[in-house]
C-alpha cells in the first residue's frame, strides 16, 4: 500500500465532493483504508483533521460566495450545511476573524483556505527500531474515555499520569479504538458498541491499564480482550510522553508511506510504557501497530 497515494486520493475525493462529504468513515471507504489509521496518518501530514479539514474549506468558499454572488447570507449559510444563520456566524467568524456581513461588505478580509496538494520525502526509516512479532491474544484492564483527535495529544498524557500515579505496576498500556470489531469486552462483543450514542467520525476511545491475568476486577476498571495478531512494534528512545508523540508522528506521516512489505489491518493500536532499558538505566516506551504480511 502507498500510503502518499493514499493521502493525495483522500485530497482530490475531498475537493471533488467538498459540499456533500459526510466525513472520516466516507473517504476512508473510498480509499480502501482504516478510518482511524487514516485520520491519524492525515493529521500528521497536514495538520488537520480530516473533518477540520472539510469545515475550513467550506468556509473558505462560503467566503467567496459572500463576495463573489449577490445572495443572501442565509441561503449561504444553508449551502454550506449551517440549520441557522446564527451557527453560521458563530463558525465563519471563529475561523476569519470577520463577521459574514463584514467580508461580505468588503469591511474586513477573508481567510485563505486553498486546496492542499502534497509531496512527500520519506526520511529517518533506518534509524527506528521496529520489529515484527505475532503475540496471542492478552487481556487489559483498565480504565477508559472517549477523545477527540484534535485534542487527544493535549488531553491523553494527563489521563495517563492520573491513573499511574497511584500505583505500583512498572509496565502499562495505552489502547487506543475506534470502529473496531475484534478488540472485545468481557462479554466477547465488540467493545466500541459498549458506548452507544457516540460517533467515530472525529474521536476513538482510549483505555490505560495493565495485563490482565484473571481474578477480581478492580473497581471502576473494564477487561478488553486483544486479538491474536502481529504487531510492529517500534521503540521509543525513553518514556517520556513528547517522545512517544514524536514516535506516533514518524509512523503516521512516514513509516506507513514507506514500508511495502506490510499493512495495518484494524482500527487499534497500543502503547506500552514503563519498560526498563536493558542496561538497568532508565525506560522506554513502545508503539505497537497491528499488521499483516502482504502477499507478493
Amino acid at each position: 500500500m502507498n500510503w502518499a497515494n493514499v493521502i493525495n486520493e483522500t485530497l482530490r475525493y475531498l475537493e471533488t465532493n467538498i459540499m456533500t462529504v459526510q466525513g472520516p468513515k466516507e473517504v476512508a471507504m473510498e480509499v480502501h483504508v482504516s478510518s482511524s489509521y487514516l485520520q491519524n496518518s492525515f493529521q500528521m501530514i497536514t495538520g488537520y483533521t480530516i473533518g477540520e479539514y472539510i469545515r475550513s474549506r467550506r468556509l473558505y468558499l462560503a467566503a467567496m460566495d459572500l463576495i463573489e454572488k449577490d445572495e443572501k447570507i442565509i441561503d449561504i449559510a444553508a449551502r454550506y450545511g449551517y440549520e441557522t444563520p446564527e451557527s453560521f456566524t458563530k463558525a465563519f467568524t471563529r475561523f476569519h476573524d470577520a463577521t459574514p456581513n463584514e467580508v461580505k461588505k468588503k469591511n474586513k478580509p477573508a481567510k485563505a483556505f486553498l486546496p492542499l496538494k502534497l509531496t512527500f520525502s520519506v526520511k529517518g526509516a533506518d534509524t527506528i527500531d521496529v520489529v515484527f512479532e505475532k503475540m496471542p491474544e492478552f487481556k487489559i484492564a483498565g480504565v477508559s474515555d472517549v477523545f477527540d483527535n484534535d485534542t487527544c495529544f493535549q488531553k491523553i498524557p494527563r489521563f495517563i499520569y492520573d491513573f499511574m500515579k497511584d500505583r505500583e505496576e512498572n509496565i502499562y498500556y495505552g489502547l487506543s479504538v475506534g470502529e473496531c470489531d475484534t478488540v472485545l469486552n468481557e462479554e466477547g462483543k465488540p467493545w466500541y458498541k459498549d458506548h452507544e450514542g457516540i460517533t467515530f467520525e472525529e474521536r476513538f476511545l482510549f483505555m490505560v491499564g495493565t495485563d490482565y491475568k484473571g481474578g477480581e476486577v478492580p473497581d471502576g476498571m473494564k477487561v478488553v480482550k486483544i486479538p491474536e495478531t502481529i504487531w510492529a512494534k517500534f521503540r521509543c528512545r525513553d518514556n517520556s510522553s513528547e517522545v512517544t508523540q514524536e514516535m506516533r508522528r514518524y509512523i503516521f506521516g512516514e513509516w506507513l508511506f514507506d514500508v511495502d512489505e506490510y499493512e495495518v489491518v484494524d482500527e487499534y493500536n497500543i502503547e506500552r510504557y514503563g519498560i526498563p532499558n536493558e542496561d538497568g538505566t532508565g525506560f522506554y516506551n513502545e508503539i505497537w501497530i497491528p499488521v499483516r504480511r502482504i502477499k507478493k
